[in-house]
């Protein structure tokens, strides 16, 4: 009996600390999580919650509360300012961090271009991580401002 509780505990262990490989890679692969600890990244892979949208569903809109990080697995997501596209963000690619990082409503409104498939990060999670280590951080506002910049705001 107790070989069997045993191995019930190991399994739970080993699936907890199992860090999912995509998730990892498309992190890995972002200019704010590259310089981070792998440690850092792997607990945020664990984190991220997929999302599936249908063609022509907000992501957010403009002057929503920022909650959540973005990042687009499948699909497109256009990105919109007072009625404006701005950019057609693709896989790969990632939004939501300027109401994050900036703490403001949401500077845009972001629509999905057909099928989507996200996944996205607690803001918490974001906040902790990013501007927890100082070349993130700096990669951070350096993509912020050139969003800013892209959208018609001053940075």
């Amino acid at each position: 009996a107790l070989v069997l509780a045993s191995r019930r505990a190991l399994r739970r262990l080993d699936e907890e600390s199992t860090v999912p490989e995509r998730e990892l890679q498309l992190l890995t692969g972002l200019p704010l999580f590259a310089p981070l600890p792998i440690v850092t990244v792997e607990h945020l892979a664990k984190r991220l919650e997929p999302l599936r949208l249908t063609d022509g569903q907000d992501v957010f809109r403009q002057g929503d509360r920022g909650d959540r990080f973005y990042v687009i697995v499948d699909g497109a997501v256009e990105v919109a300012r007072d009625g404006s596209v701005a950019a057609v963000l693709g896989p790969g690619e990632y939004f939501g961090e300027i109401a994050l990082l900036r703490d403001v409503p949401r500077t845009a409104t972001c629509r999905t271009v057909g099928d989507v498939e996200l996944l996205s990060l607690d803001r918490e999670e974001f906040i902790a991580a990013v501007t927890g280590h100082t070349q993130s951080h700096g990669e951070a506002h350096a993509v912020m401002r050139s969003r800013l910049e892209g959208l018609g705001h001053d940075a």
